[in-house]
């Protein structure tokens, strides 16, 4: 027997090599979900989500990586199923679980001295690849040496390219670690049942406020943000775009994503944890100050403001709470933070007042629900032909942490150096900072559009955040 009920279609059924459970076999895409396939379809890809494993140890064998990925396609129903047409609702789609799906499982060969780099020409060459009807959503490449086979030593590169519609950084990296787990042979019950169908965003703020909390706060969302559009008169100062002979509204078409990063030590991340607790403010606070600091010396107007993005993640605000375990989509956002560029502090003690207030910013808008209220509308929104992917309709920067990630420091044979974030942002228009922390070390990514941004100002800008980052550390 079939029933549906919140967009889910359940029936029973047997797993191969699993426990049997009743579970849905097909999972239709809520709106956020859907418009999101729509957009990486109609932009190329646009807002893949990639995560580059950085390894040391033994040859990987992509029998075995294989192995692995099969692994998590018992454990994940996104990762066991095809992408559809719903055929009840046009431009919409659901996924339907087909345990012959094989995912993308590529061996890609670069040499030993390239393997700093070898990834981002790869990203270059494959970023916009598109979801694809009766297909999965997810691939993994392996990139490695074929003449370090008797290195026991050597780098190597796992990367996970997967839709955003299925997938955020945080959820993401949970199945990374889960990956290396079935690669180094740990923990081989994890995989021995499935979960079920993580629910879509929209569905699971239904399930935490009552209707007429949704009524209440969506409104209150939606007067607070028609106000400050009526009312902002203010100059938006955004970085520098470089003089390129295509249309920016065209960028997908022409640009690629470039992506710069930074790992802190142990030491010097400690150092910032234990400073952000002595001030009273969050890492994402201290962070985000020492990105308007740098950015406030590449901006096109300095008598402008900068606004700033910042992603939320609503699982652990859900009642119930969601584990980070379910694969899926589940970021919205708060209403953007404005501040002077004149007004950007460059000495220290400022700049911890900065954060405060930034904080107090963060709290004000998420004790206010903004978080649920984004996120009942994001899909609606983004559906609209440009929305904010306008090349006027962007804020100055954004940032997106991801916090502390399940990672372990050994995994097997393999020792895990890091974990480096990045993705397609080839029409994003506005530089985002990815931020996580594993294994006690802080990276902070940025990542932009290039050539519509100088590959230059993206590398000062980051360079530029450390740079400040570690004088609020020491001063």
């Amino acid at each position: 027997m079939i029933h549906k009920t919140h967009g889910f279609y359940f029936i029973k059924v047997k797993r191969n090599q699993m426990t049997s459970t009743s579970i849905s076999k097909r999972r239709i895409l809520g709106s956020w979900e859907n418009t999101l396939i729509n957009i990486s379809r109609k932009y190329q890809g646009l807002f893949r989500v990639a995560e580059i494993l950085r390894l040391q140890g033994p040859i990987i064998r992509l029998q075995a990586l294989e192995a692995a990925v099969s692994c998590l396609q018992q454990r994940h129903p996104f990762l066991r199923s095809r992408l559809r047409n719903n055929p009840a609702t046009q431009n919409s789609y659901l996924m339907e679980e087909d345990i012959t799906v094989h995912l993308k499982v590529r061996e890609i060969h670069r040499k030993r001295n390239d393997h700093l780099n070898f990834w981002q020409q790869e990203w270059r060459e494959r970023e916009k690849d598109i979801p694809m009807i009766d297909q999965g959503l997810a691939e993994f490449w392996l990139l490695q040496d074929p003449d370090d086979y008797d290195d026991d030593e050597a780098p190597r590169e796992i990367v996970i390219a997967c839709e955003h519609s299925i997938s955020d950084g945080i959820s993401l990296s949970t199945v990374a670690h889960e990956l290396l787990l079935a690669l180094g042979e740990q923990d081989k019950t994890l995989f021995e049942h499935s979960l079920d169908w993580p629910v879509a965003m929209e569905v699971a703020i239904e399930r935490s406020l009552s209707k007429w909390n949704r009524f209440i706060t969506l409104s209150k969302f939606i007067v607070n943000a028609t106000y400050q559009h009526v009312t902002n008169t203010k100059k938006i100062a955004r970085i520098r775009y470089t003089d390129v002979d295509f249309p920016l509204h065209n960028a997908h078409e022409y640009c690629h994503t470039e992506t710069f990063y930074h790992s802190l030590s142990k030491e010097d991340t400690k150092a910032l944890f234990d400073r952000c607790h002595r001030e009273g403010v969050t890492v994402t606070s201290a962070i985000s100050i020492a990105i308007f600091c740098a950015v406030s010396t590449l901006v096109n107007n300095k008598d402008g403001y900068l606004t700033y993005a910042i992603a939320a993640d609503n699982r652990r605000r859900y009642i119930p709470a969601m584990p980070n375990n379910f694969l899926s989509c589940q970021i919205s956002g708060i209403s953007l933070f404005s501040w002077a560029i004149s007004d950007i502090p460059t000495i220290n003690e400022n700049m911890w007042q900065l954060a405060r207030t930034f904080g107090d910013h963060v709290k004000t808008s998420i004790n206010a629900g903004e978080i649920f209220a984004s996120g009942m509308i994001l899909g609606n929104v983004y559906m609209k032909d440009e929305g904010p992917l306008s090349v006027t309709n962007h804020p100055t920067c954004g940032i997106s942490n991801w916090g502390p990630l399940p990672f372990q420091v050994e995994y097997g044979k393999w020792k895990l150096v890091e974990m480096i974030p990045s993705g397609n942002f080839a029409r994003s228009f506005t530089p985002i900072a990815l931020v996580h922390t594993i294994n006690g070390m802080l990276t902070i990514a940025h990542v932009g559009p290039v050539p519509a941004y100088s590959s230059n100002d993206l590398e000062q800008l980051q360079n530029d955040t450390i740079k400040y980052l570690r004088q609020m550390i020491v001063n």
